[in-house]
């Protein structure tokens, strides 16, 4: 608030910058800070209090992630990086946890001069800030700001590749005991407070179907049956407002069961789910996703294979499907990222037309010593339905979709600092370049490359 307010004068380019209006703001807000943990640490003798940060920096060279390259396409070259600082407060059994987040691009900063960077007005905001209080004996109750991560994290995960991340303001009822748990969530969302009359008119002024969930709902249960193997099932209902004028809403339902099993030779993990309701744009689904996922451990050496089933419609054969029922499974808040390679090409039922997808992947995770692992991942991508080709009336796609190679380097310097170098290459078809709209004859050599490095220290850390 502080700088905020002292930097309000800031109107045109090339205006000096006031530096006696800075450093007082700055010094203000640093001493709120201080003042702030010291009187914390002063009130809660005898609870639990850490400050952590984190610094990731990401250098990336981009021909394809996220996109399809043409041959007149060159590779983008861009540095991002992520600054978190965590206030996290235990007592007995309530605890308060606060994050902020700068996320910038280096070179983005809109108050800059030729010669340096002063500030990104933009990039600074609230990434978690929850409180969660014990309630009874075995349950708790977590309201606000705060992210979702459950089993395998295909539906509900934090999507941590992101420099943003993702987090949803919600509430949250929790119950734990004898190897049972339980996670009740809700939310209701909306962009501004508006004085309508009658309940449910305060509208999303925004596009919801194509930008804001209005609605997240879910209930989780866990039976964990020995310390190897547990199952659990989720009941997800997303609802998205009709129209920016409607009270309407469409709700989605999601739900199934999902395995695992870790024990000393084998891992393995397994989803079942189905699909109902409506979806954004109001048509009926009927939808489903399998995945099945093993790895063996041979000492260092991990190789594993898996496959995922993503439904889709199939406009090819309107016999056998309804015009008027979406069959394209959708993934909601899942990590595709880190399921369907890291090239990014699959994420909604939009990446593949509709026409859902099958991800084959084998796998070979090996641990050198103990600061350095590599990990080798081949998908085969193959449409599961058919789809209609954009690029020729009347056509349609099927089969192979082309295939992607992920190669990736971790080294771990300690417990705080890490790197990452990756580089993945996508092996295009036909059917491919048509799903993407792209004539075969023009499409580029799909690549990304990036190298990371993580920094996550811990500030402070009091002791009861």
């Amino acid at each position: 608030m502080f700088i905020t307010d002292n930097l309000k004068w800031i109107r045109h380019p090339g205006q000096i910058l006031n530096f006696a209006k800075i450093i007082p703001a700055m010094n203000s807000l640093k001493k709120c800070v201080i003042l702030l943990v010291f009187s914390l640490i002063l009130s809660g003798l005898n609870a639990q209090i850490e400050m952590s940060a984190e610094y990731r920096p990401r250098l990336e060279i981009n021909n394809g992630f996220g996109n399809v390259p043409t041959i007149d396409m060159d590779a983008s070259v861009y540095i991002s990086q992520r600054a978190r600082l965590n206030f996290d407060y235990v007592k007995e059994r309530n605890r308060f946890f606060f994050s902020i987040q700068d996320v910038r691009f280096w070179g983005d900063d809109n108050v800059a001069t030729a010669t340096g960077a002063w500030a990104n007005t933009h990039s600074l905001g609230v990434f978690q800030v929850w409180a969660e209080f014990g309630l009874f004996n075995h349950s708790r109750i977590k309201i606000g700001r705060q992210e979702f991560k459950y089993d395998d994290q295909r539906l509900l995960a934090t999507r941590n590749w992101s420099q943003y991340g993702v987090t949803y303001d919600a509430l949250l009822f929790g119950y734990k005991r004898s190897g049972w748990e339980m996670d009740l969530a809700l939310s209701y969302n909306n962009d501004q407070e508006r004085g309508a009359a009658g309940f449910g008119n305060n509208h999303f002024n925004v596009d919801p179907i194509a930008r804001r969930i209005r609605t997240l709902n879910f209930i989780y249960f866990k039976k964990q049956f020995n310390p190897s193997f547990y199952l659990s099932s989720t009941a997800i209902v997303s609802g998205y407002q009709q129209n920016k004028n409607s009270n309407t809403l469409y709700l989605m339902a999601t739900y199934g069961l999902h395995g695992s099993y870790q024990g000393k030779l084998l891992d393995m993990q397994a989803n079942i789910y189905k699909q109902g309701g409506k979806n954004q744009q109001g048509k009926s689904i009927d939808a489903y996703f399998y995945t099945f996922d093993a790895a063996f451990k041979l000492g260092g050496l991990r190789p594993g294979f898996g496959i995922d089933i993503i439904s889709g419609n199939d406009p090819a054969n309107p016999t056998l499907s309804d015009p008027n029922t979406d069959h394209a499974f959708n993934l909601l808040y899942g990590a595709g990222y880190m399921r369907y390679g890291f090239m990014n090409q699959y994420l909604t039922p939009a990446s593949t037309l509709g026409g859902g997808w099958i991800d084959v992947y084998p796998q070979l995770h090996v641990q050198l010593d103990k600061k350095n692992r590599l990990t080798a991942d081949y998908h085969w991508f193959f449409l599961h339905k058919s789809a209609a080709d954009p690029t020729r009336q009347g056509q349609f796609l099927s089969g192979s979709l082309g295939s992607e190679l992920d190669l990736v380097w971790h080294h771990r310097f300690s417990s705080e600092i890490s790197t990452t170098l990756g580089f993945s290459y996508y092996f295009t078809n036909e059917t491919f370049s048509r799903i993407k709209r792209i004539e075969p004859s023009q499409i580029g050599k799909p690549f990304y490359a990036y190298f990371m490095l993580t920094y996550k220290p811990v500030l402070f850390k009091s002791t009861r």
